[in-house]
């Protein structure tokens, strides 16, 4: 009887646990984790009818569930379903899935099969959320979904992403209304996702764009005159652009001149999906400099002890070499470090590089040098590793305990950590400050005479004093 119960408990929970992920119902909704690995998730048994999509009928239902970061970045999924069969995504605002939380704007329909889903852009996503999709397909078996948080690089002029001669792809899904155009500037009637890029004239004479592959989403059905995207072209710069054409049409392939222009003239670009539609495409400039690299953004992320670079390349064209370039004030740089490019790639490629010893406020930008000796910069991104924490040795001549006086913002775990000449660490210790001033005691009694260092590092604050100890 004993074992009996023994193989019954086991069964039972066997069940809750296997039940726990199915996504046949909102409670047991499947989680997507935003690492943008693609994986391959089984349709649930469980059947319903569309809530935004004309497809009529019945059929197969699966729950999933996406959490924000504490960041409240956005978050966009890459799906597809199986052979090319329609797919609807409605969106929950919330783990628990009533009429009240559904979000008939931030729902799409992906009539191909296929195509990626971001919140619209009136949603206001909050920090470390889960949220709930369910997605509807025409038939069971399975579906491939990518997930990531995303925050667009190229979301306004000022960060414009830089286009060659070659295609690269990109979307528009997480971006947000551009900012200084107007609607009628992009031949649109609204603005709901905008994409920013830009290219510089090669020779005198006639330039433009090329869209290619297009597919574009939305949750207006498969009503041609509410799918697409517009675009205008520009010239000036970010603060004063002079609008010099427009385009609107279906997602079909386009190439836009516009007039001569003389050679070295930048050209600036605004692209946003009609009626909020969520695009994917290839794009590139026509009589543009040749770019060694083209990069899909380039950011700095801090962590305790470093700042962490990341950028990804689309496209390289003879890249040889990545400099990483650092200033203090912005206007001077001076090489710090260098990573190799692939030469000559049409495949994304993800790079990396931690600054180990950054300054407090500092100033960063790639210089891509080609196998030809020419070479082109990218963005300019800052990271500021400073706050407002106030923090001073009381004396700087020690003798059994060192004082350190710290005036906090808020509430905070503090490390703190005692090096020798040698960078030998000596002694470790952790402390919690609260708003206000803070008096911490080391005790310093067991170190030899000499020269030390002490390391106070926070969630956001790094610093390093020296004391004499006699």
């Amino acid at each position: 009887m004993k074992r009996a119960g023994i193989i019954l408990m086991v069964l039972l929970m066997f069940r809750i646990f296997s039940n726990a992920q199915t996504g046949a119902s909102c409670a047991t909704a499947i989680p997507i984790t935003l690492d943008s690995v693609l994986r391959t998730y089984t349709i649930s048994s469980s059947t319903g009818a569309n809530l935004i999509c004309t497809s009529s009928g019945t059929t197969s239902i699966t729950y999933f569930k996406i959490t924000s970061n504490s960041s409240a970045q956005s978050m966009l999924l890459d799906i597809t379903g199986s052979a090319g069969q329609p797919i609807e995504v409605g969106f929950y605002n919330g783990v628990t899935c009533n009429n009240g939380a559904f979000e008939s704007a931030s729902s799409i329909c992906l009539y191909d099969g296929t195509g990626l889903w971001a919140p619209a852009e009136s949603f206001s996503i909050s920090p470390n959320t889960t949220y709930t999709l369910r997605i509807k397909t025409q038939t069971t078996g399975t579906i491939q979904i990518s997930g990531q948080h995303y925050t667009p690089p190229n979301n306004d002029c000022l960060n414009a992403t830089e286009l060659g001669t070659i295609l690269i792809y990109d979307e528009n899904a997480n971006h947000m209304p551009g900012p200084g155009v107007t609607p009628a500037q992009l031949c649109a009637a609204t603005l709901e996702n905008t994409a920013f890029y830009y290219y510089t004239v090669e020779t005198d004479g006639v330039s433009g764009v090329s869209f290619e592959n297009l597919t574009c989403d939305n949750n207006y059905g498969n009503n041609m005159a509410s799918l697409g995207f517009h675009f205008g072209l520009f010239t000036g710069d970010c603060s004063s652009l002079t609008n010099i054409g427009c385009h609107t049409g279906p997602p079909f392939d386009v190439q836009f001149n516009i007039g001569s222009l003389p050679a070295g003239t930048k050209v600036y670009m605004a692209m946003d999906g009609i009626s909020g539609s969520n695009c994917y495409y290839g794009v590139r400039a026509i009589n543009a400099i040749i770019l060694s690299a083209t990069l899909k953004y380039f950011s700095g992320w801090k962590t305790n002890e470093t700042n962490n670079l990341k950028w990804v390349s689309l496209k390289e064209n003879g890249n040889k070499t990545f400099e990483i370039q650092r200033s203090v004030n912005g206007i001077n740089f001076v090489t710090i470090g260098q990573v190799s490019g692939q030469i000559n790639s049409k495949n994304e490629k993800t790079y990396q590089y931690n600054d180990a010893a950054p300054p407090d406020y500092c100033f960063y930008r790639l210089r891509m040098v080609s196998t030809a000796g020419k070479y082109s910069y990218s963005d300019i991104i800052k990271i500021n590793r400073g706050n407002n924490i106030k923090t001073r040795i009381l004396s700087s001549n020690i003798t059994n305990q060192l004082s350190l006086l710290i005036n906090g913002q808020y509430k905070e775990n503090f490390a703190i950590k005692i090096i020798d000449n040698s960078g030998r660490s000596v002694k470790t210790q952790v402390a919690t400050i609260n708003s206000g001033e803070n008096l911490i005691h080391v005790n310093t009694g067991s170190l030899p005479e000499g020269m030390y260092y002490l390391i106070l590092s926070g969630d956001n604050y790094k610093k390093t004093f020296p004391f004499l100890k006699s």
